[in-house]
């Protein structure tokens, strides 16, 4: 009897620690999300490097059947690597949009080297390579290295789609 009340209390102690713990990482998650979302409203006027986890919380999920848009903004994500010739032209006039379109738009970087299994599941085959998120609706892709003009015109069809 004396062994069952013993075996009882520490189940009793490891599903409240366990719960615990669950808990906590779910705080976690939750903390880093906000922790994501303010760091990306900061930077507001700037190309934010993200990973594929930031890219899930602030972009969309890749593991859902359909595509649905997570910012508050319309977004346009790039996809580069550091070897690339074209990603490093491209750079510039990423910075150049995005103090342009400060708070209108958020902009993102993804190096793919760093963030191979996300740009395996988005079938990126060549870069650099650039989505571009409206608030609704589906994104579209741009491939390759563009002029200004040409991403301006894709970036105001996407404000216009608010």
């Amino acid at each position: 009897m004396k062994k069952l009340s013993i075996i009882a209390a520490l189940l009793l102690i490891t599903t409240t620690a366990t719960c615990a713990q669950k808990q906590d990482s779910k705080t976690v998650a939750t903390q880093s999300a906000n922790a994501t979302e303010q760091t990306v409203d900061a930077n507001a006027g700037k190309v934010v490097e993200i990973d594929q986890q930031q890219f899930s919380q602030l972009i969309a999920d890749i593991n859902a059947d359909d595509w649905k848009f997570l910012g508050k903004r319309p977004a346009v994500v790039d996809f580069n690597a550091t070897w690339c010739g074209p990603c490093r032209q491209l750079a510039p006039i990423l910075d150049e949009l995005a103090q342009q379109y400060s708070g209108q738009v958020d902009f993102y970087s993804i190096d793919i080297d760093k963030n191979r299994e996300l740009a395996q599941a988005l079938g990126i085959q060549g870069i650099p390579f650039l989505i571009i998120c409206p608030t609704t609706g589906e994104p579209n892709a741009i491939v390759g290295l563009q002029p200004k003009d040409t991403l301006e015109q894709a970036i105001q069809g996407i404000i216009n789609t608010k």
